[in-house]
């Protein structure tokens, strides 16, 4: 009798879990896409790197953030840290992962400059 019971219980917890969980995932995944729809989409680095923390790596500011400098500083620090000169190759990816996100971050504000551009000049 008692087995039947504890049986059931967990059946039931499991059951109302699964629903819960479930409707969890429906709601996060309609509000991700409502909020998708509504900015183009900005692509992320594959070493997971922040922006902030890019621009300290590399060490650029924010408001002299160019294809050209970015460059710049990845062609220096990439040598430096070189494994033939006694540096990590952990480095090494830190840098290049760090060009790329900022790579990403100046192709996204063009992006949405341009169609800044593109509804102001239609609604004109």
């Amino acid at each position: 009798m008692a087995h039947r019971l504890l049986v059931n219980v967990i059946f039931t917890g499991a059951s109302v879990f699964g629903r819960a969980f479930t409707e969890a995932y429906k709601q996060a995944a309609k509000a991700s896409a409502a909020g998708a729809a509504n900015r183009p989409a900005k692509a992320a680095s594959t070493g997971g790197i922040s922006v902030d923390e890019s621009l300290k790596i590399l060490d650029l500011e924010k408001t002299e953030l160019s294809l050209d400098k970015i460059d710049e500083k990845y062609n220096y620090l990439f040598d430096v840290n070189s494994k033939e000169k006694g540096n990590s190759f952990y480095l090494q990816s830190k840098v290049y992962y760090a060009m790329d996100t900022l790579k990403k971050e100046l192709e996204y504000l063009e992006k949405l400059k341009a169609e800044k551009e593109a509804g102001g000049a239609a609604s004109s």
